[in-house]
């Protein structure tokens, strides 16, 4: 009896064991999701934020992208990426302006920067010294804020790609620089960040 019974109860354990190992699946999945496409961008090192400016003066304007390099505090370059004056097409026929600004780090030390209009983009390369490649990142002007007040007369600087605040503890800050409030020409007099490039939009 003590035999049937042990007999009955390795085989029932051995069937659960075969069932559940028959049922056991891995499924792919094709498509893409939100969640998935910032898994990607994190794996590439791509920072992508994207803006929308309204305004009921904005129809009929032209705008420029400007970069400005600083090095030391001091203006190194000063680059227009972008002017809508090259063409009709790209004039503002709307009561607003929306673009995606896309950057990323290469291995070989220069980062390039792409703006990504509607139906068009502009992109550069910037190069930048191999011991500090690794130490900038992209950050906005916002802060906790969604919203800016913009000059439509005048120049609007709303990004930094920079390297970090270093503080007395050798700890690192990139928000804190981004957030001060500070003239963004003059971060290198307060925080002495010795390279970082200030992106703005101007418009006429």
């Amino acid at each position: 009896m003590k035999t049937q019974f042990l007999l009955t109860f390795l085989l029932t354990v051995l069937g659960s064991i075969i069932y559940g190992q028959t049922n056991a699946t891995i499924e792919t999945k094709h498509e893409l999701n939100f969640n998935d496409l910032q898994h990607i961008l994190y794996f590439e090192g791509i920072s992508n934020q994207k803006f929308s400016i309204k305004s009921d003066s904005l129809k009929g304007k032209n705008y420029q992208i400007i970069i400005k390099e600083f090095k030391l505090g001091k203006l190194s370059k000063t680059d227009v990426v972008f002017n809508s004056k090259e063409d009709e097409y790209f004039k503002i026929k709307a009561d607003s302006l929306s673009f995606a600004v896309l950057t990323k780090m290469s291995e070989l030390s220069y980062f390039k920067i792409q703006f990504q209009f509607d139906g068009f983009s502009s992109d550069r390369k910037y190069t930048v010294k191999p011991t500090e490649k690794d130490k900038f990142t992209l950050k906005s002007f916002f802060g906790p804020k969604t919203q800016l007040p913009i000059n439509l007369k005048g120049l609007n600087y709303f990004l930094a790609y920079m390297m970090p605040y270093v503080r007395k503890d050798k700890s690192e800050a990139y928000c804190e620089v981004a957030q001060s409030g500070i003239d963004p020409e003059k971060l290198y007099d307060k925080y002495k960040i010795p390279h970082y490039f200030l992106i703005a939009i101007q418009f006429e």
